[in-house]
């Protein structure tokens, strides 16, 4: 079975192999039916998300970062995404404490949530292979994220950060690399919704 398997339309065919070419443009994210249920991922796109996130994050091979180095390449790419939020959804920073705050990409609160937010993304791309562990912790951040009045719009805005952030740090994906991001976040996006109804 694939990811997220109880989520999957019955009847749902994979789609086809897209082209093999690297592109910079980000694919939309999502739709705006969020509850709506997601296909499976594939194998091969599981295999695209964690590999391209071991390109940013390795926590093997030759090029391992050391527990401290990785908790600063996360505040790093954390601060990264939320320059892309606030690019494509100013009125975004509203939602967040630190909307008042001075020299706001310096900010601790800021460096702080950014960290924390790189954090679930890469506790989510490694247990794409665990189902079972991963949806219970997706299940508690969409509660969580109910609860702060966070709709499937503003998952949206994350999700799209997300592909353009991983796709600038790693000059650009591949089509199959980007729409298996966008296919596990709208997966990730739909469960986390669900969980907050």
């Amino acid at each position: 079975m694939g990811l997220f398997s109880k989520f999957t339309k019955k009847g749902a065919s994979e789609d086809a192999p897209a082209k093999e070419t690297t592109t910079t443009t980000t694919a939309p994210v999502a739709t705006e039916q969020p509850t709506a249920p997601q296909a499976a991922a594939s194998a091969d796109e599981i295999e695209y998300v964690q590999s391209t996130w071991q390109l940013i994050f390795p926590i093997s091979g030759p090029n391992k970062l050391s527990a401290e180095e990785l908790n600063a390449k996360k505040t790093a790419v954390g601060v990264l995404l939320f320059k892309e939020i606030f690019s494509l959804a100013p009125e975004a920073l509203q939602l967040f404490s630190f909307k008042n705050v001075e020299d706001l990409y310096e900010s601790p609160m800021l460096k702080a949530h950014g960290k924390a937010v790189v954090g679930a993304v890469d506790a989510a791309v490694h247990l794409l292979d665990d189902v079972s562990k991963l949806i219970p912790i997706l299940e508690e951040l969409g509660q969580f994220h109910n609860r702060k009045k966070i709709v499937g719009a503003h998952y949206d805005v994350v999700g799209q950060a997300v592909v353009n952030v991983i796709g600038s740090a790693l000059n650009g994906l591949s089509e199959e690399q980007t729409n298996a991001w966008v296919k596990v976040y709208s997966t990730i996006k739909s469960v986390m919704l669900a969980a907050g109804e």
